[in-house]
């Protein structure tokens, strides 16, 4: 009886070990946003490629991709490869998850993430297709918490009582409604003045709207970059937008945290959050239309 515990005891141990090596696999990512999936929830060592641009400074996770080979987005480099998965969002352009497919390597797709309830599913179907589900889910539950802590800090107000933020680039571009920067300044709790002007969802800046209104705050992305260069003509450069930069309060986003629609982006609010909170008087409104 013994005897047959024994090989019974040992077989479990081996069909555990059998069932854990089969939920890991390598893995590549053919562009920087789908690189964040990978990094933040492959094992190193299962990592066989990530992009080119997985370690610039607009990458969130760049510390994590040191040292990590970096791979053309290209179906004869992967191929060459073999990875058991690719992540991508639109690296290798159009169809070039279809084509991989077609020579038999799985791929999972980024889609463009508006809503922070699309971050969330990304997140979780990477993470499952990985094999990392119980990984995905734990940061998507972080994200959710922190999310709650910055809603409980809020309170019920007039949609129009909120503070009015304006978002810049450095070319000189604004967000309106229908894009995921949008969301994000309305959780963060702030009312974009972008929102319904400009006849597409990202735009040049109205100054004319802006001096005949000016906004209660600035939330500038992307001015961190040092690759940037910013056109003489850029409406960033004109000095009525840029005396408003420098009397009203401006949150400077880091790069890194705007760069992709993923989860991540909750440092952003967080940090358009703590501002919001600072000005004299605000009162805010959980709003996630």
């Amino acid at each position: 009886m013994r005897k047959y515990a024994n090989i019974w005891a040992l077989t479990c141990l081996l069909c555990g070990t059998a069932a854990e090596q089969a939920g890991a696999q390598t893995v590549a990512s053919l562009d920087f946003c789908a690189d964040q999936y990978v990094l933040a929830l492959a094992d190193r060592e299962d990592i066989v490629g990530v992009s080119p641009y997985a370690e610039t400074e607009f990458s969130y996770y760049a510390e994590q991709a040191q040292g990590l080979p970096k791979i053309r987005p290209t179906a004869e480099e992967i191929l060459i490869l073999s990875p058991d998965l690719v992540v991508r969002q639109w690296g290798g352009g159009y169809g070039a998850g279809t084509l991989l497919e077609s020579f038999g390597v799985p791929v999972v797709q980024v889609s463009f993430a508006v809503t922070m309830a699309e971050t969330r599913a990304n997140l979780l179907r990477v993470g499952e297709a990985m094999g990392k589900l119980e990984h995905a889910t734990q940061i998507a539950d972080e994200m959710d918490q922190r999310l709650s802590n910055i809603y409980a800090q809020q309170t019920s107000a007039a949609k129009e009582d909120r503070p009015r933020a304006l978002y810049v680039t450095p070319s000189g571009t604004t967000s309106g409604r229908g894009t995921f920067v949008h969301e994000v300044l309305n959780a963060a709790g702030v009312e974009n003045v972008s929102a319904d002007l400009g006849n597409s969802p990202w735009h040049p800046i109205n100054l004319e709207a802006l001096a005949l209104s000016p906004p209660d705050l600035i939330v500038a992305g992307f001015f961190d970059l040092q690759s940037r260069r910013l056109d003489n003509w850029s409406l960033s450069r004109h000095h009525f937008l840029r005396n408003q930069m420098a009397a009203l309060p401006v949150s400077y986003v880091p790069s890194r945290d705007l760069a992709c629609a993923a989860w991540f982006v909750i440092d952003a609010i967080e940090e358009i959050s703590t501002l919001r909170a600072s000005l004299p008087g605000a009162s805010t409104v959980q709003a996630r239309d």
